[in-house]
């Protein structure tokens, strides 16, 4: 981190449907800009509005919290979910180091479930067809956050 630039949190309104995501709101950090703009500095788990590396605007709250308005530059990065089964479970490190070895990165916050990002610069198909195969092993569920490729 560049001295001067400031890590915070900035929040994300999510639209909860049938109890998923468990919450209405997710917190990411970011990295305040030279610019004014926060680049997302993690992977979000349940947005679909943001991926690892954006720059966004953010609105301030009367109560200090900053709410992400809208995506300036994007990372051109893509974001994917993944839940391993408990039948998976056993393959998790295994399905991991492959997904490390695509050129991704990924967080976990359970055993069972990752947020994944994939750059710019991996093919997005070579990632979900990986994920597809082991979808089909009955391994793990993967859906998307936001894709763009």
């Amino acid at each position: 981190m560049n001295q001067g630039q400031v890590m915070g949190k900035i929040m994300l309104r999510l639209t909860v449907v049938d109890d998923y995501p468990p919450v209405a709101s997710e917190g990411v950090w970011a990295q305040q800009q030279p610019d004014g703009l926060y680049r997302v500095a993690n992977i979000p788990f349940y947005s679909p509005d943001v991926c690892y590396e954006d720059d966004v605007a953010v609105q301030v709250q009367d109560d200090g919290l900053k709410w992400f308005k809208q995506i300036e530059r994007s990372s051109g990065n893509s974001t994917l979910r993944l839940v391993f089964f408990e039948t998976g479970r056993a393959r998790a490190s295994e399905v991991l180091e492959r997904i490390n070895a695509l050129g991704c990165r990924w967080e976990g916050m359970s055993k069972a479930f990752y947020a994944i990002n994939v750059p710019a610069s991996v093919l997005l198909d070579s990632v979900l067809d990986y994920l597809q195969a082991c979808f089909e092993q009955g391994w793990l569920d993967y859906e998307s956050g936001l894709l763009r490729q």
